[in-house]
């Protein structure tokens, strides 16, 4: 359904979100239906919740317990419209919870039909927001609107696994971005920023903060690359292995909500266990120094072997 253009900014994203909420209340019932007929198989992994002002801690361990049956069907639906502020979490930490719903290949058609619907409405709530032009009116519409709302949790789509699968492994990420940096064009972003100072903050104190790191990228050496490497926090993934002989044979999905298969024959699960794993690979040494050239940007000297 196309979004009446006489609406104002926040009342296209107030009806974009009413018929979200709708639609999935839609999928909710159907999947009930479904189940109450025994044709849906759930199984969830919760993860404790982050606690507001912990989202900034090192994660060192996380404990994961596994729910099934009717309990992990209702957390599953659930977990789809999880998108407010709940008390005493924190709202910088997104919500998760990894696991699968299994129903057989004849209801495909049907639950594609949701899924595209639901989809689409979240590509359009995140258009709409993105159209609201800097970062604090993107803020400003959606708080003013969905009070508590984390945008986040609600631009995520609903993964309906395009093929059958042999094998689900779950696991987890830990890793980093890595990304080479040009100078120049580093440089050009600084003196960009120089003049933008972010809210709240001293003008004259952000000026001199930003002439500092403009300074360390110019007396950089020639020799002397960059390197963005960024932290990507620790988050289930699932590894998916097709029964078909299609290539890739394998792809990884984020596991951030429940994924959806229709098909008949159960795929082999490896089910998630507690971080840290038990096992885990080992590293390669780092070629990028520890000490970063401006922290705030994640932007590390890097200097090619000769």
């Amino acid at each position: 359904m196309s979004t009446p253009t006489m609406f104002t900014p926040a009342a296209q994203l107030r009806h974009i979100f009413t018929e979200l909420e709708q639609v999935l209340n839609h999928l909710t019932h159907w999947l009930g239906q479904q189940a109450e007929s025994g044709l849906v198989q759930a199984c969830c992994f919760t993860l404790p919740a982050v606690a507001m002002g912990d989202e900034h801690e090192p994660v060192t361990q996380i404990p994961v317990s596994r729910i099934t049956g009717d309990e992990a069907l209702t957390a599953a639906l659930s977990s789809y419209q999880q998108w407010f502020i709940q008390p005493h979490h924190s709202a910088k930490a997104s919500f998760r919870l990894p696991g699968y719903l299994l129903l057989p290949t004849a209801l495909k058609p049907q639950l594609q039909q949701y899924i595209s619907h639901i989809n689409d409405l979240k590509s359009q709530f995140k258009a709409q927001v993105q159209a609201a032009g800097s970062r604090d009116q993107k803020f400003t519409l959606v708080h003013n609107t969905l009070p508590g709302l984390i945008t986040l949790q609600v631009y995520r789509h609903l993964v309906l696994l395009p093929h059958e699968a042999s094998r689900l492994g779950f696991t987890w990420a830990n890793k980093q971005i890595i990304q080479k940096i040009d100078k120049d064009v580093l440089l050009a972003q600084l003196i960009t920023a120089r003049i933008t100072p972010p809210p709240l903050t001293d003008a004259l104190t952000w000026q001199q903060c930003v002439d500092r790191e403009i300074y360390d990228v110019k007396r950089l050496p020639n020799s002397t690359e960059l390197r963005l490497r960024r932290p990507v926090k620790t988050h289930p993934m699932v590894n998916v292995r097709w029964q078909e002989e299609i290539s890739p044979r394998q792809q990884q999905v984020k596991a951030h909500l429940p994924l959806l298969l229709c098909q008949d024959e159960v795929p082999a699960i490896t089910e998630l266990a507690d971080y840290p794993p038990t096992q885990q690979r080992a590293r390669r040494a780092a070629s990028i120094t520890d000490e970063p050239l401006i922290p705030r940007l994640h932007i590390y000297p890097y200097q090619p072997k000769k």
